[in-house]
């Protein structure tokens, strides 16, 4: 019988005439034939297509969030804007059958300085259909958020409010 020197010991493969093989393991296995090593990555970094969801979701809240800052510079000078993925307790509200907020705001306060707008990414994301209503519903959100925080009407903040809603 044959001996192999294997990189874990104790493992082989035995074929029916006696010799064994050793077992490389699967990250040594994967993808790297002829020994050139690892590949790598099929969309170069600064390609729109390596961008994942979430940082394509954050663009849209920003692209947002400066187009209202042009409209209410003053108001806005201290809001922070965040995205997160699912609100808090989110298991109660499905329990519930209420629908999950799609953001919410905290005005400013002595402990935190500044007024925060949360805008959820897969509440949003799963009442649309396609990359151009994502858009349209983030902005809508934001205006919605930001009427709430100055206590002013939505369509105010905005004139363009509730075009993706009415059809």
């Amino acid at each position: 019988m044959m001996q192999h020197n294997t990189p874990e010991p104790g493992f082989s493969v035995t074929f029916h005439d006696g010799d064994a093989l050793p077992v490389r393991p699967f990250a040594q296995r994967r993808r790297n034939r002829h020994g050139r090593g690892l590949r790598g990555s099929i969309m170069l970094p600064g390609l729109p297509g390596s961008r994942t969801r979430a940082e394509k979701f954050e663009d849209l809240v920003v692209d947002s969030a400066e187009r209202l800052r042009e409209l209410w510079s003053a108001q806005l000078a201290d809001v922070e804007y965040l995205v997160e993925e699912v609100p808090d307790k989110l298991e109660e509200l499905v329990a519930s059958r209420s629908q999950a907020p799609l953001g919410k705001y905290t005005p400013s306060s002595p402990l935190v300085g500044h007024a925060v707008i949360v805008i959820y990414r897969h509440p949003v994301e799963a009442l649309c259909d396609t990359p151009a209503q994502v858009r349209e519903l983030v902005h809508e959100v934001l205006i919605e958020q930001v009427a709430g925080l100055l206590n002013i009407d939505p369509d105010t903040v905005d004139p363009m409010f509730g075009r993706f809603r009415r059809g």
